[in-house]
């Protein structure tokens, strides 16, 4: 029997080499995907770690930054100590320097006491006086004021006639706003400055021309029947006159030292000398408000806005009668008669009798 020739399976080797080739496309395929995935994972971390070391030099700086500006605060915080105690230095000193001031104007008051006690054995040698137009204890004591020149030729006395002129003590002068207008007027420290007025115009000379201006919480400019502006010294009718209307002032509230300035900055003839009586810094002010209670800090920014209102340059004579435990005014007044080419006198209170 012939034996059949056996047929060669062509399709089935075709669709093995189909099913390889098709998974090795797949094998590929997903080869080349996995390793472009690979190189984008490995750029983003490169990226990553790019902004990694950015934010941590970014925080390096930071921290220094932050270190510089601790040192920085450090440093200020230990200026700012250094001047606290500086300041608090300074002022010690300044109280020290005030109360030294005060001791020596003390000191001062007490040898020109004596220096009066010898004018007055100076006196009571034989002479022969021409009388003055009115009759002053003691004309001659002007030597006493020593520096202090009120020989101008138009002359302003400016008088405080607050309730402090009553007397020496706060706490008595403060009583004696209840006494009467009689007892006000009456009031030994008032009778003092009174005295004092008798013999400041006794010692002005013959050639001068004065005015006279109280002030309070209110100004007034003295004015006698005469009609004239300035006063005639050497006039004993005018001057016993001007005496007169200083008896009837009655001493009363606070002083207002930035007005009496500003009317003596508006007269229509210049002083080239002014007398200031008063007895410490002013606790009234135009340009400067405060609360119902004041204290010293608002008393000296009164006596400096009232400075700024002087604009009359004629030296500033001082005459002081000071209240007690208040030092601090005998150094600004000081301060203020030195600037303005004057002289600051704080009299005994023996002076002008004795």
């Amino acid at each position: 029997m012939k034996r059949r020739k056996r047929e060669t399976q062509i399709f089935s080797l075709s669709f093995l080499d189909c099913i390889c080739c098709g998974f090795g496309a797949v094998l590929l395929l997903f080869v080349l995907t996995v390793g472009k995935k690979s190189d984008t994972l490995i750029d983003i971390k490169a990226k990553i770690e790019q902004v990694i070391g950015q934010m941590e030099n970014d925080i390096s700086l930071k921290d220094q930054e932050l270190k510089d500006l601790q040192r920085s605060l450090s440093s200020i915080r230990e200026r700012s100590r250094s001047a606290e105690e500086e300041v608090i230095e300074k002022v010690k000193m300044q109280t020290e320097l005030e109360d030294e001031f005060a001791l020596l104007l003390a000191q001062l008051s007490s040898m020109e006491e004596d220096l009066g006690k010898l004018i007055d054995d100076k006196e009571n040698m034989p002479k022969q006086e021409e009388e003055p137009p009115i009759p002053i204890l003691n004309p001659i004591r002007r030597q006493y004021l020593t520096g202090f020149d009120i020989q101008g030729d138009n002359v302003v006395f400016l008088i405080e006639a607050s309730g402090g002129m009553m007397d020496d003590s706060p706490e008595r002068a403060s009583e004696r706003l209840n006494d009467t207008d009689d007892e006000k007027r009456e009031s030994p420290k008032w009778m003092r400055v009174k005295k004092g007025m008798r013999w400041l115009i006794a010692n002005l000379k013959s050639t001068s021309r004065y005015k006279v201006i109280t002030f309070n919480d209110e100004i007034d400019q003295l004015q006698t029947s005469y009609g004239v502006d300035w006063m005639d010294p050497s006039d004993s009718g005018v001057t016993k006159e001007v005496l007169g209307l200083i008896e009837e002032v009655v001493p009363r509230k606070g002083a207002n030292l930035e007005k009496a300035f500003s009317m003596v900055s508006d007269l229509p003839i210049e002083p080239d000398r002014i007398v200031l009586i008063v007895d410490g810094l002013p606790t009234l002010a135009d340009s400067y408000t405060t609360s119902s209670v004041v204290d010293d800090h608002d008393r000296i920014n009164m006596f400096r806005v009232a400075k700024k209102a002087l604009t009359v340059q004629a030296p500033v004579n001082v005459l002081l009668y000071p209240m007690k435990n208040d030092p601090g005014a005998a150094v600004h007044f000081w301060r203020l008669a030195d600037d303005q080419g004057g002289a600051m006198v704080c009299p005994s209170k023996t002076w002008p009798n004795t």
